[in-house]
């Protein structure tokens, strides 16, 4: 059994990183944006007792990976080669249901049945993007996020919440505020872990992580790469843990 410690974050983020890809130096992750102690007693029980781990993510372009390039770059693709190498005795899969373009209340009514299809005992979902795009109401912005909860613990599976995606823009700031105020009222109120994603994009652009300068094709793509493979970072480490 490997303990706890004997992964870092910065190990994590090499084993998440495609063969084909140059490997990516660790991602600052400050303590106080970290998730830690999380709990996820069905997904460890079934890795326990079963070894597996079968994740599904959700959300928008940012989940799909649309600026990645190829699947193999996008989070959930470096999620799973991180979890694969952390649990070599564990059968992992994880599936991306990441759909551009849904909004909040289009993921509850899909939750059940792929859930119970792919035998997921762990969701991740982003909720937010679209919704914010489209101005939709908060209230019922915030009561699709606590549907989704319900829909996945009547599904038997366990969730983390992410955090809507970075944006340096003063005015799409304001617009988001609403809409991050709701997901984390939700995730406080079901004790659900909330991974702090707007503020870890806004940590790693300050600290020059990320380039958002960059403007041709390439380099933006570069950037994209490298976003992902900071969100599956900061996600693998306190996901192992939980499943010691």
């Amino acid at each position: 059994m490997i303990s706890r410690r004997s992964l870092s974050l910065a190990a994590l983020a090499a084993l998440a990183t495609p063969a084909r890809a140059i490997a990516e130096p660790a991602c600052p992750i400050p303590p106080d944006l970290a998730l830690s102690a999380i709990s996820l007693p069905t997904a460890r029980r079934a890795v326990t007792e079963s070894h597996r781990l079968s994740v599904l993510t959700f959300g928008g372009d940012h989940t799909a990976g649309t600026e990645a390039g190829e699947q193999s770059a996008t989070y959930p693709a470096r999620l799973e080669a991180a979890l694969k190498a952390a649990l070599p005795n564990v059968a992992v899969t994880v599936r991306n249901a990441g759909v551009p373009g849904s909004t909040a209340a289009d993921i509850p009514p899909m939750l059940p049945d792929l859930i119970d299809k792919f035998s997921a005992n762990l969701v991740i979902w982003g909720p937010g993007g679209r919704d914010v795009a489209l101005r939709l109401d908060v209230k019922e912005f915030r009561a699709a996020i606590m549907q989704g909860i319900q829909a996945t613990r009547h599904g038997g599976a366990d969730l983390i919440l992410m955090d809507t995606t970075y944006v340096p823009s003063p005015t799409r700031m304001a617009m988001m505020e609403p809409y991050r105020a709701r997901i984390r009222e939700s995730a406080t109120a079901a004790k659900v872990p909330l991974l702090a994603r707007h503020e870890l994009m806004r940590h790693w652009i300050e600290s020059g992580t990320l380039d958002l300068d960059a403007r041709d094709q390439a380099a933006r793509q570069a950037v994209a790469r490298r976003l992902y493979a900071c969100v599956a970072e900061s996600l693998a480490g306190p996901i192992i843990q939980a499943l010691r």
